[in-house]
């Protein structure tokens, strides 16, 4: 016969599963971010064309999946990734003052060959984290040039009363971050436009008040490609807050600010530290898109592809993959 508490902590052990896997929603209703409006320091330029071509294969046209099964939804439809892509980089860019003509199909435009893009899920238990990796891989063919553009986000959330707590920070925030900084990436490629020197300052001086939603304003500078903000990014690398530090990490990726590498290898190395903060150092590593840069994530894909395959390896060599 089963003791009163033998039988209290095996209920307690059903209800934790029942928790994780059993009451969650079949389904989302994320929405479109909504654009910075961040302003350029540039004549305005003649329209842009970009066709957006599904390149997706097998696996990577599940758009949201992992531990919670669940479809994301946009309006009363599934999320269709290339056209909520594409329809959210021509809004962010014309936010900008760059204005941009999209299509999904190959129409012989500069085009944007989507390999992923994707929100990948992970929870270890009813009191974990709700964890969610957002990712997209394009590679950029203007025709005279092709760049390969990654993007990595990390957030999550333990929700407490509803589930309905983890669709803002888990999915809106990170599809959100996920869209400025691929349509920054495009924009670099294409124009090499910059914001203001006066932008970035107000950035930092912004961030001497601290908000929950500081880790944004810390991403912003990075869209501003602005190679001002470098030197107070490095400084926020070593921050508390774990959302700041990972997207300072990230902006110095997004800056191009290859005279960082040295500091970012060591962030990578740093086995003491949180998996994500390494994670989004590889990340940054990739996007600098030099020959050294692209070497190591290529030495290191091999060493990581000879390891028994723990989840955290697994999950590295998903964000080297992005850039490879």
């Amino acid at each position: 016969m089963l003791s009163y508490s033998s039988a209290l902590r095996g209920g307690i052990i059903a209800c934790a599963f029942m928790a994780l896997a059993g009451c969650a929603p079949s389904s989302y209703r994320v929405k479109a971010p909504t654009p910075s409006g961040m302003k350029y320091e540039a004549v305005r330029p003649s329209q842009a064309q970009l066709s957006f071509i599904d390149d997706r294969k097998g696996d990577e046209r599940i758009f949201h999946g992992g531990v919670l099964a669940a479809t994301l939804n946009v309006g009363d439809a599934p999320l269709d990734g290339p056209q909520f892509l594409s329809l959210s980089v021509k809004e962010e860019l014309a936010s900008r003052g760059i204005p941009v003509a999209v299509s999904v199909g190959d129409n012989g435009l500069s085009r944007v060959n989507v390999r992923t893009f994707r929100i990948q899920n992970h929870r270890v238990n009813a009191y974990s984290p709700f964890v969610t990796f957002t990712l997209i891989s394009a590679e950029l063919d203007t025709g005279t040039d092709r760049r390969r553009i990654g993007v990595f986000v990390k957030r999550g959330k333990v929700p407490v009363w509803s589930f309905d707590e983890i669709v803002e920070p888990t999915f809106n925030q990170p599809l959100s971050v996920a869209v400025k900084e691929f349509s920054t990436k495009i924009a670099n490629s294409l124009f090499d436009y910059r914001a203001s020197d006066a932008a970035v300052d107000g950035l930092v001086t912004k961030l001497a008040t601290r908000t929950p939603d500081s880790f944004l304003d810390v991403y912003s500078l990075g869209f501003t490609n602005n190679p001002r903000a470098v030197e107070t990014l490095a400084k926020l690398t070593k921050d508390e807050d774990e959302y700041v530090r990972l997207a300072a990490i990230s902006s110095l990726g997004n800056l191009s600010a290859a005279d960082q590498l040295p500091l970012l290898k060591t962030l990578y190395a740093n086995k003491d530290g949180l998996w994500q903060d390494r994670a989004m150092a590889i990340k940054a590593i990739g996007d600098l898109n030099t020959v050294e840069s692209r070497d190591f994530l290529v030495a290191e894909m091999k060493r990581l592809e000879l390891q028994s395959g723990d989840k955290e390896s697994v999950w590295t060599t998903q964000v080297i993959g992005l850039y490879l």
